[in-house]
């Protein structure tokens, strides 16, 4: 039991440290401070999960650096493509995708990050796990089951609420195709999906004949694309962690879900 204790302690260390590198790591690239992670807290599981794996494979190749160094890219590129298929398949969201990257698998893994990963195996081997392993077990049996306790609940409700955002996301990007779909069945392309370009269209077909119909109909469709309106902090939070996120199924469609909630992030800011 306290076996699993210890491992709870490390996972969460592992994948905080980790959150601590992506988000740096992207912040600067983007110019701006990113908080980078699938979850909304400061961590990323993949990390933790990762460092786990590494440390129980490779930690007996200690000392030896370019051992740890190409065994560590192979092991954190297996699970950083693994992660990738899964999240694809549960959300149909891509979060990342190296495409434009040389020396790139699907998408999903390159040899610029799995190189970085490479190194931080050699560094977590040879430096980092040694300290970390020294402070857990200097902390007292019964404090270390008290933090295990409150990180798996909150483990478990961040994950619970991100889950909920990402399905009411999905359902947002359903009502989208849909509306696109009756506007395209009625022959109507808006220039731009927008309330002004909406309220435009219907006002327009106010001074045509035999237009009530129409009207009634584009009424509709307009207040299931109001129904978009974005509230959600963890859904924004999730794009933003995210600029790059598409959808697998609805490319473009989904481009024009991250204008709309832009937009409306924008809107609410002025």
């Amino acid at each position: 039991m306290y076996t699993f204790i210890k491992f709870i302690l490390y996972f969460s260390i592992y994948s905080f440290l980790g959150w601590v590198c992506e988000t740096i790591y992207c912040s600067i690239l983007e110019r701006k401070f990113i908080n980078r992670g699938f979850l909304n807290g400061p961590v990323c599981p993949v990390y933790g999960f990762g460092a786990l794996l590494v440390i129980a494979l490779l930690d007996k190749y200690r000392g030896d650096i370019f051992a740890i160094f190409l065994l560590g890219m192979i092991v954190t590129s297996v699970v950083e493509y693994i992660t990738a298929v899964i999240l694809e398949t549960s959300f149909q969201t891509k979060l990342w995708d190296y495409s434009k990257h040389k020396f790139n698998i699907h998408g999903r893994v390159c040899l610029l990050n799995s190189t970085l990963f490479g190194l931080l195996s050699v560094l977590l081997i040879q430096v980092i796990n040694v300290r970390i392993t020294t402070l857990v077990n200097s902390v007292p049996k019964i404090i270390n089951i008290v933090l295990a306790c409150i990180i798996i609940a909150m483990f478990l409700s961040d994950f619970i609420t991100t889950l909920i955002a990402m399905i009411k996301l999905n359902d947002k990007l359903n009502n989208l195709v849909d509306v696109l779909i009756e506007l395209k069945s009625m022959n109507i392309k808006l220039k731009n999906l927008d309330d002004k370009e909406f309220e435009n269209l219907i006002i327009g077909f106010k001074d045509e004949e035999e237009s009530e119909y129409v009207i009634e109909n584009l009424t509709k469709i307009y207040e299931r694309y109001k129904k978009l309106n974005v509230r959600s902090m963890l859904q924004r939070r999730i794009l933003k962690a995210f600029p790059n996120i598409e959808h697998t199924k609805y490319k473009e469609q989904f481009k024009n879900l991250k204008e709309i909630i832009n937009n409306k992030i924008k809107n609410q800011n002025k």
